[in-house]
């Protein structure tokens, strides 16, 4: 007996389902990383928008969840709102590192190979870290000049190191249990199977992680 087929009815509302799915979880992590960066954050220097951050916590768990474009997209456009809406100058480049970040670790995460996890942590975090390091030592004072008060330069690029590092290794550490417990218990319909989940009634993390 041959298994039933989907009307075209059927499979356009089965698309439109799918793409207000998927707006509604790009616009929910969006939202939710500028939230988290914005409001969980202690400056670290006399440079505005120079902070220390929980918000990569909450983009290795959007990236790990829901892959690449969800949490490239929400790294960088919710940690660059959070820039811009804090005055400070860093918001363009935030929106490259940040963004960067969110897709490497969502991209290597889903490849199929052992460790992929691991190597999209690492990936994504010398991305951030060494993104906000060229951007203190070197762009800053490319674009508004070395003398200029709002130029960290060699040594506040240094400086910000240590702590950029702590955020990517809480991001990744928190970011993974996280995940797991999303990719657990969301329904299939919000994941993929290259998401780690299965589409089936039982939803089982790939092991290659």
């Amino acid at each position: 007996m041959a298994a039933p087929t989907s009307t075209p009815t059927e499979q356009r509302v089965m698309g439109h389902r799918t793409l207000v799915l998927n707006v509604a979880v790009l616009a929910v992590s969006t939202a939710l990383v500028f939230v988290v960066t914005r409001i969980a954050a202690v400056p670290i220097s006399a440079v505005p928008g120079q902070e220390f951050d929980f918000g990569d916590i909450m983009i290795f768990i959007f990236a790990w969840t829901f892959g690449e474009g969800v949490g490239g997209f929400a790294g960088g456009i919710g940690s660059a709102i959070s820039d811009f809406t804090n005055g400070g100058i860093y918001a363009p480049f935030t929106l490259v590192i940040k963004g960067t970040e969110g897709f490497l670790a969502g991209y290597f995460a889903r490849r199929n190979f052992r460790g992929g996890r691991a190597v999209s942590w690492v990936l994504a975090s010398i991305a951030m870290v060494g993104g906000y390091f060229v951007t203190n030592a070197y762009a800053i004072g490319f674009f508004f000049g070395t003398n200029s008060i709002l130029n960290p330069g060699l040594l506040g690029g240094l400086y910000e190191v240590p702590f950029d590092t702590a955020q990517v290794v809480a991001g990744g550490i928190i970011g993974r249990y996280v995940s797991h417990y999303l990719k657990m218990s969301l329904p299939p319909s919000l994941l993929t199977r290259r998401a780690g989940v299965s589409k089936g009634p039982k939803k089982v993390e790939s092991s290659k992680e």
